[in-house]
């Protein structure tokens, strides 16, 4: 089973890095580390990824939790009333 795994996947260690691009000194800061692995030939790329704030988290834990209430007790209900 290892083995298979082993054929499908590969173990690849990542650095993840926040910073602000509108802070000069955050900016200045990522590009120097960038030039670093460049000079040491370490393969690596620059991408983003949208991330959820705090507001977001929130808003999406009530609306997940009002989507369950819908789907799992207000429909079955409905159902039953229905179909009495």
């Amino acid at each position: 089973m290892n083995r298979l795994f082993n054929n499908l996947f590969k173990r690849h260690l990542t650095i993840k890095t926040k910073y602000n691009p509108l802070i000069t000194e955050d900016v200045i800061a990522f590009e120097k580390a960038c030039k670093i692995l460049e000079e040491q030939g370490v393969e690596f790329r620059k991408g983003s990824e949208i991330v959820a704030t705090e507001l977001g988290k929130k808003i999406y834990l009530r609306y997940s939790i009002i989507t369950d209430i819908i789907i799992w007790i207000v429909i079955p209900l409905l159902t039953l009333i229905i179909l009495i």
